[in-house]
């Protein structure tokens, strides 16, 4: 399956850093599945047709002894954004019945397989009837790899299933490295000062400069994005 589609994983994000980021896939008219962590008015509010809307669960307060079930975390994301079809969970954390919960509750894909940089990627089908779709490169990751900006090191000419993600706080920032994001995270939730610790791009590329860059790629192949739930669904109905 060649298809091409852009993931992000929201992260707590505040509404400013979402709405940034949105406005760069309306520029483009890119489509982009958002892992959503909470209840977000921006995200509930974006057009239907660039932005698909999946959970990203977080299960680790679970691991940490916290009280609480993997069931009311689910639920509490799907009382909040109903329409998902999809979810992938912070940290990727994932178990045989986690996909069990996934799958009662009637979601139909999940994308916690993360294998980067890796090309002819495929969907699969897994036992419960859902649709695995593992990604393939994300922003903070392909700077723990000690890559730069410059070069996504992915070809989205080749074939197979490409899928990317991108989390709106390094979009917002633009961020160069780790220890970019780390001066800056003591501002999360504070916009304005956020804005401030901007990286813009003239010495240093950032997420958002491989961002735009993949967004040229796109456009000069011709080439079109899809929702997570699109793969998901075509796949399953020709297997």
């Amino acid at each position: 399956m060649d298809k091409i589609a852009i993931t992000s994983d929201v992260e707590w994000a505040p509404e400013p850093v979402i709405k940034y980021m949105i406005s760069l896939f309306e520029e483009r008219n890119v489509k982009c599945t958002f892992f959503c962590t909470h209840y977000s008015e921006v995200l509930l509010n974006a057009n239907k047709q660039l932005f698909e809307l999946a959970i990203h669960p977080n299960f680790n307060p679970l691991l940490q002894g916290q009280a609480g079930t993997s069931e009311k975390i689910i639920d509490n994301l799907l009382s909040i954004y109903p329409m998902a079809k999809g979810v992938r969970s912070h940290s990727m954390l994932q178990s045989t019945g986690l996909l069990s919960q996934f799958a009662q509750k009637g979601l139909i894909y999940e994308s916690n397989h993360f294998l980067p940089y890796h090309t002819n990627v495929s969907p699969f089908l897994l036992w419960n009837g859902m649709v695995r779709l593992p990604y393939v490169w994300e922003d903070d990751v392909h700077w723990l790899y000690g890559n730069s900006f410059d070069d996504l090191k992915i070809n989205i000419e080749l074939s197979g299933l490409k899928i990317l993600d991108f989390h709106p706080i390094h979009i917002y920032l633009n961020t160069v490295n780790e220890d970019h994001y780390l001066s800056a995270k003591q501002f999360y939730q504070q916009p304005v000062e956020l804005a401030k610790l901007r990286n813009d791009g003239a010495i240093k590329k950032g997420a958002k400069d491989a961002l735009e860059k993949l967004f040229r790629e796109i456009e000069t192949n011709e080439l079109q994005t899809f929702f997570l739930h699109e793969i998901a669904t075509e796949f399953k109905n020709n297997n």
